[in-house]
């Protein structure tokens, strides 16, 4: 199972490109009332949602909480995944101490952890030394899953559903 997972996130990040770089978004768009009915249902304390269509998908951006987060639903309203920005210190010990022993020398550019309705959360670490730039992807047990190496940042999830 977890060898189809790796297989569909590593398929994910080359067949997909960072949002804001899609021609098929949509910055203008309202989503159906029963779409954003399912959002509140997740999200009741939402603020400055904007919503957008990226490639068949509908994409809230808003602030819950005081976080920045993004959450993705399918084209009939069924919610994928959410991605939130987190703090270093936020994420799980496991993963920072990888981090120190592994990574001592990299700059650590940004942190999110990724909810996803199918396969649990995720956090992703983007970091840099020079000119390579990878993406770790760890999984909730501070494994770390994959390794993304001089890519955009923050694609491989874009298409999962």
């Amino acid at each position: 199972m977890k060898k189809i997972i790796l297989a569909l996130l590593g398929i994910s990040l080359i067949a997909s490109v960072l949002p804001t770089s899609c021609s098929d978004d949509d910055d203008t768009y309202t989503p159906t009332s029963s779409v954003v009915e399912v959002f509140y249902d997740y999200y009741p304390d939402a603020s400055n949602v904007r919503w957008y269509y990226v490639y068949g998908y509908l994409v809230a951006d808003f602030d819950y909480n005081d976080t920045d987060m993004e959450a993705w639903f399918s084209g009939v309203g069924t919610w994928l995944y959410t991605k939130i920005d987190i703090s270093y210190e936020e994420l799980p010990t496991e993963i920072q101490n990888s981090l120190n022993i592994n990574y001592p020398y990299y700059d650590i550019d940004d942190v999110l952890e990724i909810n996803t309705s199918k396969y649990g959360i995720f956090y992703n670490v983007n970091i840099e030394n020079d000119n390579e730039y990878l993406s770790l992807l760890y999984d909730e047990d501070g494994v770390l899953v994959n390794i993304y190496a001089n890519v955009l940042p923050y694609t491989w999830w874009d298409t999962l559903d």
